[in-house]
């Protein structure tokens, strides 16, 4: 079973980074001469642009047995279960259920969670907690290539 998703910023997300380059240009194009302004402003703008779209361009994949969350990745074999979370579920699992050592790719935006249970010893996470819009299916990925599967 093959499965992919990004984890993508909402459309309001850019609406809210335009406003924000929007403000600033008009700050220093108030005090400062157009030309050094617009530069400023440029470089603000594109820096704004790349913590936004890199923050939102996060991938989640069950490709070939491997789990790939981002730059990370997790074999099947070191998989002992998979629980999807519905947004209060997640709620508690952030909140009042945490876990301090629990390795967390989790967006505000994406209100429901994945639980990947670790069997591994000597991994000093117990749990993965990863954001998905679709849980059911990730879950169902995940939860084909792990040990309890086999």
């Amino acid at each position: 079973m093959t499965y992919v998703e990004r984890l993508r910023v909402p459309s309001w997300w850019w609406l809210v980074a335009a406003l924000l380059v929007a403000s600033v240009a008009m700050a220093i194009l108030a005090y400062v001469p157009w030309q050094q302004g617009v530069v400023i402003v440029g470089l603000f703008g594109l820096a704004v642009a790349v913590v936004v779209f890199s923050y939102g361009h996060t991938a989640v994949s069950v490709v070939d047995g491997v789990l790939h969350v981002g730059r990370y990745t997790l074999e099947g074999r070191w998989i002992a279960g998979v629980e999807p979370l519905d947004r209060d579920e997640s709620a508690h699992a952030m909140a009042a259920g945490a876990n301090p050592r629990d390795f967390l790719v989790t967006r505000p935006y994406i209100t429901d969670l994945v639980r990947i249970r670790l069997n591994d010893a000597a991994d000093p996470h117990p749990h993965w907690l990863i954001s998905s819009r679709r849980p059911q299916e990730f879950a169902a990925a995940v939860e084909a290539i792990s040990v309890g599967s086999a």
